[in-house]
């Protein structure tokens, strides 16, 4: 290659560029990634994340405080409640091949882009929903696309740091999913106390209504962040156009150092040889399929599927621990404000817990529908504090994975998440069970966003995202499972949904201990 002729140019501090260092050949991802530094690039990045992570949680989380207040409106039996829950993972389930083979094929910013601007369009339409059917059917349209969402923004940010921050990076990802349990509640919150009751012809607009409405706004200012930014370079790598995926790294190192395009280290990269290559033909949709099969068929072989089954194993148990507790947590804090209104005392979580049975009646007795809504902002700031608790285990987190590794950590927060969420068997006041479920979510929260840290370098750029894909999807379907069994487990009695959670979060632990360590490994 030929040398570089180096002229005065200045970065933004007034300071003279350090003269490029040219490398004897082609340069991989790693190599290249890395010569970017980390900057504003970089910082803008994570900023255009936040509310793509919280239209994610928006989807998941924001039903578990509706139900609650439209019981009564909708009419909703016990089974309905656990079907509401549950028709965001359907979608996420059932969507969870089609997005990985398409973000594998198509890329990873024009998916991310076209779910995220489909998705505010679903939550438009959940505003105006007054019936369970519709909205069923959009609470399952919604999971869809933030199912496929979560995914490609995973593998969009993972492919645009270096290994020497991917693990930071993750732990960044998962606070804003943090971020976003204290923001769902205290919106929620707010919105309720409003106890809006408007009669619009066709349908009755209450406050719950609204709430969707709101939650519209996070993937649409998502979706216009991401429009400006530029496609993956390892995604361009993986297609054959280096040049293109050279272009982006050039821009990258200008923004994140302030100094000329020429300056990047890089003058070429590798050329990686993949079946995208081969000249395009109009194919039919088996063609389609077929390629599809051949493209994550390695995934299955000899070389990948004992890891595949460990991570999925473990993060499978993980997500049905985890989002079955969150979604019924908000249940259980309505409950004790319930009891404590009834009762004028506070109980154990067990006495809490049987409000939430259907009452036995006698002959010819209707049940009448009663939820207080009135003084009830403690439901709220529970899930609040315990959203602070967890962004909090994020931070110390995000120091303690480069420090301790990221087995070491799982390991420890699995036995702690574990211990927690069985001792809430045991509680005795409301002070109690928001200690115990903090430590539960924080510990199992991040427990969720190593095992994602580990796929990224486990897995080849080809595979990644469909090993994500089919990762989230087995943990979804069980997930829906869960959820429509959670009101059968309280119907049992107390101890069964504790002991139950106890006892998952303790096989993870064994399984994760299977895991390949990835310490230092680079991105394949």
């Amino acid at each position: 290659m030929g040398s570089c002729k180096i002229t005065e140019v200045k970065n933004i501090n007034g300071e003279l560029p350090k003269l490029p260092i040219e490398n004897d050949g082609p340069a991989d991802f790693q190599t290249a990634i890395a010569a970017t530094k980390f900057g504003k690039f970089n910082i803008f990045l994570l900023l255009v994340a936040i509310p793509s992570a919280l239209s994610i949680n928006c989807e998941t989380g924001i039903i578990s405080f509706i139900i609650p207040a439209a019981a009564c409106d909708l009419e909703l039996t016990s089974s309905q409640k656990g079907l509401l829950n549950s028709m965001s993972f359907v979608g996420m389930v059932l969507s969870g091949f089609f997005w990985g083979f398409l973000l594998d094929t198509l890329g990873r910013k024009k998916m991310i882009f076209l779910g995220l601007s489909a998705h505010w369009m679903v939550m438009l339409a959940k505003s105006f929903s007054w019936r369970i059917d519709m909205l069923c059917l959009f609470q399952f349209f919604g999971g869809a696309l933030a199912g496929g969402v979560y995914v490609a923004v995973n593998t969009y940010l993972h492919e645009f740091h270096s290994t020497e921050y991917r693990g930071r990076l993750q732990m960044a990802y998962g606070a804003m999913f943090g971020t976003a349990n204290i923001i769902i509640p205290l919106i929620s919150g707010s919105i309720m106390a409003l106890d809006i009751n408007i009669n619009l012809g066709l349908i009755e607009y209450y406050s719950w209504n609204l709430l969707f409405l709101i939650s519209g706004i996070p993937p649409a200012l998502a979706a216009l962040g991401f429009y400006f930014l530029p496609e993956t370079p390892k995604f361009l790598m993986s297609c054959g156009d280096s040049e293109s995926a050279l272009k982006v790294f050039r821009q990258v190192y200008r923004i994140n150092t302030g100094q000329s395009e020429e300056f990047y280290p890089i003058k070429e990269l590798i050329h990686e040889v993949t079946e995208k290559e081969q000249p395009s033909t109009q194919h039919s949709w088996l063609m389609y399929i077929k390629l599809g099969w051949k493209q994550i068929s390695p995934l299955f072989g000899k070389e990948h599927r004992l890891n595949l089954f460990l991570v999925c194993s473990t993060q499978v148990i993980l997500q049905i621990t985890l989002n079955t507790a969150r979604i019924y947590s908000p249940q259980v804090f309505q409950a004790e404000h319930d009891y404590e209104t009834t009762f004028n005392s506070s109980g154990t979580l067990c006495e809490v817990l049987s409000i939430l049975k259907k009452p036995k009646l006698e002959e010819g007795e209707e049940f009448v529908c009663s939820v207080n809504l009135e003084n009830n902002f403690g439901v709220y700031l529970n899930s609040i504090i315990i959203g602070t608790a967890t962004l909090m285990s994020y931070g110390m987190a995000g120091t303690l994975i480069n420090t301790f590794g990221r087995k070491n950590l799982l390991n420890v927060l699995n036995i702690t998440g574990s211990i927690s969420i069985s001792c809430l068997y045991f509680s005795y006041n409301n002070i109690m069970t928001l200690t115990l479920y903090s430590i539960f979510f924080g510990s199992v929260g991040i427990c969720f966003d190593i095992i994602i840290t580990i796929v990224v370098v486990l897995f080849p750029t080809t595979l990644r995202a469909m090993a994500f894909s089919i990762n989230l999807l087995l943990g979804r379907l069980l997930t829906v499972g869960g959820n429509l069994m959670v009101p059968l487990l309280v119907e049992l009695g107390c101890a069964p949904p504790f002991l139950t959670w106890g006892s998952l979060s303790l096989v993870a632990l064994l399984l994760s201990c299977l895991i390949p360590n990835t310490e230092k490994l680079d991105m394949k």
